[in-house]
């Protein structure tokens, strides 16, 4: 199983923080692509530790630098609709 399909399973038990999901991928590089991956396909969406969702607009700035690596603490992710059906 690949580990976005991984992500996507363990979210089915509610939201995970940005830094348990971390372990299920091999490198850092393939964490923010896949994580990346799951937010712009709608699988999944972001929110902060005070559930405020993270605006589309600042994922780039996030995954595209080492600066998702500082926040993982204060993130979490949340399963879609769209993300249940694709892995149910």
């Amino acid at each position: 199983m690949s580990a976005e399909l991984e992500t996507l399973d363990q979210l089915l038990g509610g939201d995970l923080p940005l830094r348990v999901v971390r372990n299920l991928y091999a490198d850092e590089e393939g964490f923010r692509q896949g994580v990346l991956g799951l937010l712009s396909s709608g699988d999944v969406c972001l929110l902060m530790s005070d559930q405020t969702p993270v605006p589309r607009w600042r994922w780039a700035e996030l995954f595209g630098a080492d600066e998702v690596m500082h926040e993982l603490g204060n993130m979490k992710l949340r399963l879609t609709p769209q993300g249940t059906r694709r892995i149910a």
